[in-house]
């Protein structure tokens, strides 16, 4: 066999696994927008059918030998990055027997519905048998794939390769320090919110939301919008990736960030299934959790909560929500940066949200380690909440019941979104570099040339998909390894200005 045998056959086999995955993608996607309350359980022998056969061909023998003929060969970046994905889950997920796939198919969907209804009647204890079930299979998946591991960072490692919880803390712990100490200063200033309250036309603020993410590049033509309980982002295919919203927070602003939010993750996949090289591959689409989230976080709070993004489009929210005619520039862009403590993760400010992860990551990891029964959770949360979010939970549906995260097994996920937020601290401060500094950046947003932004993205990250991991991007974007002092000199900076610290 030839290299370029082994590759054109590498590329043929991978692709019968990108065309499955996408089609257990659409599933999911109706699933969390469509499916009929009794379509759970049918749904979920239709998923573990699919994830088995999944399974079976990631695990094929002649994929196998490919990945270790082509492993020793000379390759281009990549092929070299497409066989290094396959190699990695040899080394990880491949053990996994048929039955362990075939059990969570069918459990993640039977805890999507539980979760589900659960949350409707505010009642964790309908959702606690099942939870339970997750969280003993989720330890059971863990030591399946390494023995010798600490089980929550096999998980950690399956969605950011390296993490660990240590590595983890480590961050986390100085971090929440440093956020209490600003939250401290930052409190009693006095912001007028209530107008982000006021009744409006939600058709109308729908027609403003669309007008926002064509803007910042979402391709209607390649993607779609639709609502669910949940917001998220679904990349069923190179031209087909899928977002959703809601309209059903009290602040009509919730819209606003919540689908800005899930249109950075879809421009990512967007730009990445347009490289020649990656396209109709495993790596034509982001690269992890937490490079996906930094482009989310950076364009919902370092974009468009920033002041310059509203000098191009408050007029025309104003537009959309006559309410906010005699509310001026200065008091709304205050008031959507106002920082205090909350019960609900995606709604959180940008100085707080790490709090709600920090909390999350230690939860998780006591669940997983066992440290933490599944019927204390309620309890747990609650306390954890006071102490590190400093918020006060009234209800289960506000507290433990709010992410629909666990009921799909994503133990090991959430660290992402903060690590996220501290990389795109970093590449906020290397595009300003190549913008020619702030104001010139500042300049190019309140003016509307938001290209400047997305060409930066898509030249830096997103047209490289998964070729490069989450620690080798941000040391190619920024020219350094991942550091914590950029994103809490950003927050100390952003604040002070706000709030007029000294």
């Amino acid at each position: 066999m030839d290299k370029r045998t082994a590759l054109d056959r590498l590329r043929n086999l991978d692709r019968d696994i990108v065309i499955l995955r996408d089609i257990i993608a659409a599933l999911g996607f109706d699933e969390e927008t469509a499916l009929p309350e009794r379509g759970f359980e049918e749904r979920g022998e239709q998923l573990a059918m699919l994830s088995l056969m999944l399974h079976e061909k990631r695990c094929d023998r002649e994929l196998e030998t490919l990945v270790e003929y082509l492993s020793g060969q000379e390759l281009g970046e990549a092929d070299r990055a497409l066989v290094k994905a396959h190699r990695r889950f040899f080394e990880t997920e491949a053990c996994l027997p048929p039955r362990l796939v075939e059990k969570e198919a069918r459990l993640l969907a039977e805890g999507h519905g539980a979760w589900v209804r659960a949350r409707e009647a505010d009642d964790f204890r309908a959702f606690e048998p099942v939870l339970g079930e997750i969280v003993d299979f989720e330890r059971e998946k863990a030591l399946a794939i390494r023995p010798s591991w600490d089980p929550y960072d096999t998980l950690l490692d399956l969605y950011e390769e390296g993490q660990s919880a240590g590595r983890i803390a480590a961050v986390f712990d100085p971090l929440e320090e440093r956020i209490h100490d600003l939250m401290d200063r930052c409190a009693d200033a006095g912001i007028d919110t209530s107008f982000l309250y006021c009744s409006y036309d939600r058709d109308r603020l729908h027609a403003f939301c669309l007008d926002v993410i064509g803007r910042m590049g979402f391709d209607f033509s390649r993607g779609m919008v639709s609502t669910s309980a949940h917001p998220f982002t679904s990349y069923l295919g190179r031209d087909d990736i899928r977002i959703t919203t809601r309209y059903t927070d009290p602040s009509f602003f919730d819209a606003i960030s919540t689908i800005v939010h899930e249109c950075g993750h879809a421009l990512y996949d967007m730009h990445a299934s347009l490289n020649g090289d990656i396209r109709n591959t495993s790596i034509g689409c982001g690269t992890s959790m937490s490079l996906h989230e930094s482009q989310s976080r950076f364009w919902e709070n370092m974009i468009m909560r920033s002041r310059p993004f509203w000098v191009c489009m408050y007029p025309r929210l104003q537009e959309a929500v006559p309410a906010l005619a005699a509310v001026s520039l200065d008091d709304f862009w205050r008031a959507v940066n106002l920082s205090c403590p909350s019960a609900i993760r995606v709604n959180a400010d940008e100085l707080t949200y790490p709090l709600h992860i920090i909390m999350r990551f230690r939860l998780e990891r006591q669940l997983i380690r066992g440290e933490l029964p599944v019927g204390k959770l309620p309890e747990a949360w609650n306390r954890m909440s006071l102490e590190t979010v400093r918020y006060a939970v009234k209800s289960d549906r506000e507290g433990c019941l709010q992410d629909s995260h666990w009921a799909g097994g994503l133990f090991g996920y959430f660290p992402s979104y903060a690590l996220g937020s501290i990389a795109a601290a970093s590449f906020m401060k290397a595009l300003e570099k190549e913008a020619g500094g702030r104001q010139a950046l500042e300049a190019d947003l309140a003016s509307g040339r938001w290209s400047v932004v997305t060409g930066f993205q898509d030249r830096m990250i997103w047209r490289y998909g998964a070729v490069y991991g989450f620690d080798e991007t941000v040391e190619r974007v920024t020219g350094k390894p991942l550091t914590v002092e950029d994103y809490t000199a950003y927050l100390a900076d952003k604040y002070s200005t706000i709030y007029n610290l000294q």
